[in-house]
């Protein structure tokens, strides 16, 4: 019987929308070189793990590609117009919450981006707690992140359903031992997964 709904935040309780956003800022040649130093080449996961300064973070981007330099630290300096709240999510943890579940999160996601706009993560004081990858150090998929939460909860893995937007994570839970569901969209998914717990839940 699933006892916690574990989510993943980045487009599942929020929205993060860095392709138009980076398509808004820049013309066409300089997104693709901007959109391929900050998220192509694997330094904003360095973000997400929290093992490197920002400013380290920073200049690795910058290292692919230095006479964009000031082009990349624009985007990242304004990175906040790319985040938006989901009007549902609120709601839906409260929801969860008045079922019964106990309610986590379990997040790749910098104290860089916590800082850029923290009103995106309006839903966390309603949540049971969780595990931010960048306080562990550790990012998923790595199965080492869903050890994490369960050593930090006292979880047991086939009591926990975990809802993500990428396959790759969901996987890795499956593999855990979780009940997992990726996330696709809302109107679909919160069917999907209200059903699951109906049935499998409390």
């Amino acid at each position: 019987m699933i006892h916690t709904v574990i989510f993943d935040i980045g487009n599942v309780l929020m929205k993060f929308a860095w392709k138009p956003y980076i398509r808004e800022l820049f013309d066409e040649e300089t997104a693709r070189i901007v959109t391929k130093a900050i998220w192509k080449m694997g330094y904003w996961n360095e973000f997400d793990r929290g093992v490197l300064s920002e400013e380290e973070v920073r200049k690795a981007m910058v290292s692919c590609k230095p006479e964009y330099e000031k082009e990349i630290y624009m985007a990242l300096d304004h990175v906040d117009r790319c985040m938006h709240k989901y009007d549902y999510a609120l709601p839906w943890v409260k929801e969860l919450k008045d079922k019964g579940y106990q309610v986590l999160f379990l997040s790749n996601y910098s104290k860089f981006l916590q800082d850029a706009k923290p009103e995106v993560l309006e839903f966390l004081p309603y949540m049971d707690g969780g595990v931010f990858s960048c306080d562990v150090h550790i990012i998923k998929p790595d199965p080492a992140i869903y050890e994490k939460i369960c050593e930090k909860y006292d979880l047991k893995p086939e009591e926990c359903l975990f809802i993500d937007d990428n396959g790759d994570n969901v996987k890795a839970a499956q593999n855990f031992g979780m009940h997992s569901i990726r996330f696709q969209e809302y109107e679909t998914s919160y069917k999907e997964i209200m059903e699951y717990l109906s049935e499998n839940g409390k």
